[in-house]
């Protein structure tokens, strides 16, 4: 029931930010945040709910965000508003929209039942290995946050420099953000790697599975702070180009090939278990890294641009 209200909110803070009004959409954020994490709160200990005490307030602060977005929208003053009353669509500007959102959208589809899939090759290993793994994901998601918050800002700076047909700036900033990116991405992972003695004893699992769940943050957030922002972060870059259907294949065929096949083979067959899974999971950044790259250096996703949609 929330993704629909979780468009909404996504539509309107994606418009705002190209409005170079980014500070707003945090605002709603942490209304969102305080009504999701303070429902669950009073759902929870003061209601003494169940699990339905976490998705209702989910659900509710969702629907706040959307709401929330849509009235400020509202807004006639803004370079970009909603309009009052009847509206026509713009067959030609809903077409621009979905050649880059619909391929966009079938690869995070995907990519989502791709992890899955690992998911299950990993309960294949006992309960201690499926601890270690949720563990580990709980922790490493923390350290992507930084490039995933500079993910957004390509997108938006990228895509105005196309817009004016600058593609001298699009390479400047494209460069400068993924150098942040990784600035980033170690100042976030190296203290979260050395405070790890800490953090593990947060979680309630054996001592087998934080000690399993310390070698798979080393390797994810390890081995992110070299490949993350140019396996993830350079890709968005070429998106904002329009150039992504050579984004949207090579990121389904490495998911297919290495973190579905070689989970298999190296967690199962060669007896590795969840660090296999793991291994084979930055197998996969390396492929990215290598068919991005050579597509940026290329300049083909600049021809790209070039093309009306």
């Amino acid at each position: 029931l929330s993704y629909p209200f979780i468009a909404l909110y996504n539509a309107g803070a994606a418009l705002y930010r190209s409005m170079n009004r980014s500070g707003m959409t945090m605002v709603v954020s942490v209304l969102v945040n305080v009504i999701n994490i303070g429902g669950n709160a009073l759902c929870l200990f003061g209601l003494g709910m169940g699990v339905e005490g976490v998705a209702i307030p989910t659900l509710l602060s969702r629907m706040a965000g959307a709401v929330c977005m849509l009235a400020l929208l509202r807004n006639t003053h803004l370079q970009i508003h909603l309009l009052h009353g009847a509206w026509k669509p713009d067959l030609s500007m809903m077409k621009q929209i979905l050649h880059i959102g619909v391929p966009s959208g079938i690869e995070n589809s995907l990519f989502q039942l791709g992890r899955v899939l690992v998911v299950q090759v990993i309960a294949m290993f006992g309960t201690v290995q499926t601890a270690a793994n949720a563990v580990a994901n709980s922790v490493d998601t923390v350290g992507c946050l930084p490039g995933q918050t500079i993910n957004l800002a390509i997108i938006t700076v990228v895509g105005h420099c196309i817009g004016a047909g600058d593609f001298q700036q699009a390479r400047h900033y494209t460069k400068k953000l993924i150098l942040w990116a990784y600035i980033a991405t170690a100042c976030v992972n190296i203290p979260l790697l050395l405070g790890l003695k800490w953090v593990l004893p947060m979680f309630d699992a054996s001592a087998e599975a934080l000690e399993l769940a310390r070698t798979l943050i080393f390797i994810h957030n390890g081995m992110a702070m070299l490949m993350w922002p140019a396996a993830f972060t350079l890709p968005n870059a070429l998106r904002a180009a329009s150039d992504v259907r050579f984004t949207m294949i090579v990121a389904l065929a490495s998911m297919a090939l290495f973190r579905i096949v070689f989970s298999y083979l190296l967690g199962v067959g060669l007896g590795w278990g969840a660090v296999g899974v793991w291994v084979a999971m930055v197998m996969d950044w390396v492929c990215r890294i290598v068919f991005y790259v050579g597509r940026y250096r290329s300049g083909k996703w600049e021809e790209k641009a070039r093309i009306p949609a």
